[in-house]
């Protein structure tokens, strides 16, 4: 049973390692709760290894590190503002399900400045994930630029998502993502 640790995934490339190890560590020093953080990553630096190692061991945290082959991505768009990193939050939430109930994500450059116990208590039973609308000037952005979605309100910040992953795999979630960003239908 892993309803009493906050887990805790990141999915970025190399580039964001830094950013990482900063958010880690303001997770860790603003909470006095069970830990463990999933990190996913194209490709490790031995130094960024080390103090990932330092870190679990001085402040008696799990962390995992897997490795994601990112030519298997090569299908899925990317811009000059989104890399295939994008994407591997969806293998995340896809390969811990296996192994625990609930996930939070967050992105290499989100700190956090408080406690996040309550996480611990949040029902997700009959919910997907807990998100955060973003903010309004960035919610009328989107509906200009996705007005075909008819999104009204429903923009979140895909860099803070507290998501319950049986649901998810229960959904397929990961295969529709996959489907519909290479453009097929995720319904039929």
């Amino acid at each position: 049973d892993d309803s009493n640790i906050l887990n805790i995934s990141y999915g970025v490339d190399e580039n964001y390692l830094d950013g990482v190890g900063v958010s880690i560590a303001s997770v860790v020093l603003n909470n006095n709760i069970p830990l463990a953080f999933h990190i996913i990553c194209d490709s490790y630096s031995p130094c960024f290894v080390k103090y990932i190692e330092r870190l679990a061991v001085q402040h008696h945290i799990k962390i995992s590190l897997y490795l994601i082959k990112v030519e298997s991505l090569e299908v899925l768009p990317q811009t000059k503002v989104w890399s295939r990193a994008m994407y591997f939050r969806l293998f995340a939430f896809d390969y811990l399900s296996k192994k625990v109930n609930t996930l939070l994500y967050l992105d290499a450059d989100v700190v956090c400045k408080g406690s996040l116990q309550d996480l611990l208590r949040l029902d997700l039973t009959e919910k997907i994930a807990a998100v955060v609308k973003d903010v309004d000037s960035i919610q009328n952005k989107v509906n200009e630029r996705l007005r075909t979605f008819n999104l009204q309100g429903g923009y979140f910040n895909s860099g803070v998502v507290f998501v319950n992953l049986k649901l998810w795999k229960e959904n397929a979630l990961t295969e529709k993502a996959f489907l519909l960003l290479a453009g097929k239908d995720a319904d039929s």
